[in-house]
């Protein structure tokens, strides 16, 4: 049996230790913040919740989708009746992919706590550098403890925070010195009655805005008070990275007073979340997950896209190479 270190506890991070304990390994998972999940957010406020970050996934992989069957089987996730309308230059009309699309549930990072259930978790332990003693790795935080010895280290933080922590001399080094991730800020707004807008969902074309949602319509949510989450482009963010709430909300607003019948009803609250590493640069560059001369290994959305069926990919991708050395 090895004992190995995860960086990281979202969706490729808990895939990774579900994997390798299944094969008989031992998982320690090291998180900064004090949930799980990642960009599977949820923000709670007094009587209203909104997930700010991914607003839902499709399945495109057999094998994942019996994955997602299991996670609908434990009431982890459910299915979202959305038909997103597609608002552009030349009105509105129905978005071209079909696809189901699901949702967490009660919450976006639900199939996360699930998978996590007896695994060894650190959480709001923000892990500074990795050190190598003879041939293993151990783990110093930023309040100068440390943890392990480890076999391997697996990092799955978001690309940047990754490359912060990859030893040099790695495989992966130079490549994740060419990728990049894009920002995008996300603005959820409650309101004290129904805003009257036809759809539960906007993929926009036009303006700073690129999605629209009533968040409150999904599965497991409550429907009031009526919620809508804005994502703005990621361009848009990049040139507003110290974007005021006001100008946020100003622009959330002059959006929704488009696609309403009528005049909006008042604000009963609101919030903003920036997203630094929120997906993936236009650029695809190959970037080797594991590296057996240093023990070090990559998963993440980042490695093979943007898509929360990527972050569960490479997660099983790194698995499989890793579960091949430890046999």
């Amino acid at each position: 049996m090895a004992v190995f270190a995860i960086v990281g506890a979202g969706l490729s991070g808990m895939t990774l230790a579900r994997e390798l304990t299944a094969a008989g390994h031992h998982c320690q998972v090291f998180e900064k913040s004090r949930g799980r999940g990642g960009r599977l957010a949820t923000r709670r406020r007094e009587g209203w919740q909104a997930d700010h970050g991914a607003q839902f996934f499709t399945v495109r992989d057999n094998a994942f989708q019996k994955v997602v069957d299991d996670w609908e089987a434990n009431g982890w996730v459910q299915p979202w009746a959305i038909e997103p309308l597609v608002y552009d230059r030349d009105g509105f009309h129905p978005a071209e992919e079909t696809s189901i699309r699901y949702v967490g549930t009660p919450s976006m990072n639900a199939m996360v706590l699930g998978m996590s259930e007896g695994i060894d978790l650190f959480l709001q332990t923000r892990v500074d550098r990795l050190e190598r003693v003879d041939h293993q790795w151990r783990l110093w935080d930023d309040a100068g403890e440390h943890y392990g010895q480890f076999d391997a280290v697996f990092l799955t933080a978001p690309l940047a925070q990754s490359l912060a922590l990859l030893p040099s001399g790695s495989r992966a080094e130079v490549p994740l010195r060419g990728a990049t991730m894009l920002p995008t800020w996300s603005m959820a707004l409650a309101f004290e009655d129904d805003t009257g807008i036809e759809s539960d969902g906007y993929f926009v074309q036009e303006g700073v805005i690129n999605w629209a949602a009533r968040d409150s319509s999904k599965p497991g949510r409550e429907p009031s008070p009526e919620v809508w989450v804005m994502h703005f482009s990621p361009t848009w963010t990049g040139n507003h990275l110290d974007a005021p709430d006001s100008l946020l909300q100003q622009q959330c607003l002059t959006l929704l007073r488009k696609l309403a019948p009528r005049d909006l009803p008042e604000l009963a609250g609101s919030f903003k979340h920036r997203w630094l590493y929120a997906r993936s640069g236009p650029a695809r560059i190959e970037i080797p997950q594991w590296d057996e001369r240093l023990r070090i290994g990559l998963a993440g959305d980042w490695i093979l896209g943007d898509r929360l069926e990527d972050a569960w990919q490479s997660a099983v991708n790194l698995a499989h190479e890793v579960i091949e050395v430890w046999q």
